[in-house]
């Protein structure tokens, strides 16, 4: 029976979602007999406890029995779900004798005919406590910086350069890497860099750039024939944009052009979403403002070099009634069949006299079609657009809470999302904070467990103690949350937590960069990452005066980092 087969080919790959997702009083409907009802409710239990799923785990127990499993075979149960996750973290650290031996002992555990089930010696001589559900097996980290690229000096007098809802603002495409940033009011800088020799080339766009408002960022593309696309300079106001006239070539670049002329006029937040074998070049942007926008998606077409607009906007509440609103989104993704994933918080007007921002709940949505029709997790289709009254809220952030917008998002290797942020703890503390989707339900954890309490007030671009988390996950799930804070004197660091419960852990925090960046954000290389598990940051120290005023006119060094985690 083939569904007798799945569960058997999860149980012994581990695959705890799915067999968390049985549903027992189904399993009657294939008159299994009672061993066979016993054996699977057990099965389940142990994927509960995996997930930290306690009270699902005890009801699959309460089945198990009803079916008539004893306590010598629960204990066997339970003893083989600890050698599941003793091989799970044996090949995690490539130990693969170990993973070996472990994965026998289910077997062995399994088929044992004694009655006694006692601790195994090696548990015992390793000291291991095992509980279901925790990350108890340790697994140190180590960043180590492999390449530092000096790229001269650039404008430092607010975050513009380094403001994380640039996308992209570091990319690689076809054995070259690519950013760009304002050297000052009238030069805005491309750079292209050999990843085989890391040979430098430079060009310089002339022009006017307001750079005292740090929304007003460079954003870059390419599309999947090489050209090159850059959006810059922009708070509310007309598009700018322009494209390379020759393939991964720098140094000529078309006059300013429209895209297609649709709702090109109110522009902030563009973000170039790299194509796929799948999917075509697309720009996500605002058309509007704070508290009344509008999320619309443009792709365009090679072969016609044309941008084309979909007929619908995406994210709107800009009709909402009585209250408009706008949709701040986070760095959107997509996996590797070509769904895109897109997470966002609402914005309505102030909450206070005080001007407290009011960013309210994370919520989801995702297009299996390049961003034309759209649905929930649960794959429940959206009526577009999405508003306030129809969205998923994935995370419930109630009103006033300190919830932060434009944050990251990233895919494990099963293409489920998770979503990095800050927030208000219980204490009124602002904390890092991880949530994800596990195939079933949206789990949280802790990233942070800060003391330092602040609001998120006032207009304009904000000098708060702490940047936006950026998030990349490795090839094991590992999950790096990348920031600079006052508790890191301002230095980039990475907070990582390990599959599958991620779980907040004391001194799983590494250092990326020994310098202080001052108010500067995370900009990474995620193209990079995914294809090379090397994470590439431009770094740059940055002021920020509160509200974008009183600027500065000072420059820093500017330059692209390589890091590569070691476990």
């Amino acid at each position: 029976m083939k569904y007798k087969e799945d569960i058997e080919l999860a149980w012994k790959i581990g695959d705890w979602n799915f067999l968390s997702g049985l549903n027992l009083q189904d399993l009657k409907t294939f008159n299994f007999e009672a061993t066979k009802l016993q054996s699977i409710a057990l099965k389940k239990a142990v994927a509960h406890f995996q997930l930290s799923q306690n009270e699902d785990a005890v009801t699959a127990i309460q089945f198990a029995k009803q079916a008539g499993a004893n306590d010598k075979l629960l204990a066997k149960y339970l003893l083989s779900g600890v050698y599941h996750t003793l091989a799970g973290h044996d090949i995690e650290l490539q130990n693969n004798e170990s993973a070996v031996a472990n994965l026998n002992a289910i077997h062995t555990v399994l088929n044992a005919r004694n009655t006694r089930i006692e601790q195994p010696k090696w548990l015992t001589e390793a000291q291991i406590s095992y509980r279901h559900g925790e990350n108890n097996v340790s697994s140190k980290v180590e960043a180590v910086v492999t390449q530092i690229i000096e790229l001269g000096e650039a404008w430092a007098g607010n975050s513009v350069n380094t403001v994380i809802f640039r996308h992209q603002g570091v990319f690689s495409y076809n054995g070259f890497q690519y950013t760009a940033f304002y050297i000052d009011q009238e030069t805005l800088r491309i750079i292209k860099r050999s990843l085989k020799n890391n040979k430098i080339e430079k060009h310089d766009i002339k022009g006017s750039y307001n750079l005292k408002d740090a929304h007003n960022s460079i954003s870059l593309g390419i599309d999947g024939v090489g050209r090159l696309h850059i959006s810059y300079d922009h708070h509310g106001n007309r598009l700018n944009y322009r494209r390379s006239e020759r393939t991964e070539n720098i140094s000529e670049w078309s006059d300013l052009l429209p895209m297609t002329g649709c709702n090109e006029e109110r522009v902030t937040y563009p973000a170039f979403i790299l194509p796929t074998e799948h999917t075509p070049l697309m720009m996500l942007y605002r058309d509007g403002n704070w508290k009344k926008g509008t999320a619309y998606i443009k792709y365009f077409d090679e072969s016609l070099n044309q941008w084309f607009d979909y007929p619908k906007p995406i994210l709107s509440g800009a009709d909402s009634k009585p209250w408009t609103s706008n949709a701040y989104w986070n760095h959107p993704v997509l996996d590797k069949y070509g769904v895109l994933h897109l997470s966002y918080t609402w914005r309505t007007d102030y909450f206070s006299e005080e001007q407290l921002i009011n960013n309210i709940n994370i919520d989801y949505a995702k297009s299996f079609d390049s961003g034309l029709n759209w649905a929930t997790s649960k794959n429940q289709p959206y009526k577009l657009p999405i508003t306030p009254s129809n969205t998923e809220t994935v995370w419930p952030v109630s009103p006033g809470s300190n919830l932060i917008n434009q944050t990251s998002m990233a895919l494990d290797s099963k293409g489920y999302p998770h979503i990095v942020f800050y927030a208000n703890d219980s204490e009124e503390v602002p904390q890092y904070q991880h949530i994800w989707f596990d195939g079933k339900c949206w789990r949280q954890s802790y990233v942070t467990q800060r003391i330092h309490p602040f609001s998120l007030s006032g207009g304009g671009t904000l000098e708060i103690p702490i940047s936006r988390p950026e998030i990349v996950i490795d090839k094991d799930d590992t999950v790096f949350i990348i920031y600079r804070a006052l508790e890191t004197e301002q230095k980039l660091v990475a907070s990582y937590q390990t599959a599958p419960n991620y779980q907040y852990q004391p001194g799983y925090t590494v250092t990326l960069w020994e310098e202080p960046v001052g108010h500067a954000e995370p900009i990474i290389d995620r193209v990079r990452w995914q294809q090379e598990q090397i994470l590439t940051l431009l770094v740059q120290y940055n002021e920020q005066p509160d509200g974008d005023l009183q600027h500065q006119s000072i420059e820093s060094d500017i330059r692209l980092i390589d890091i590569q985690f070691k476990k």
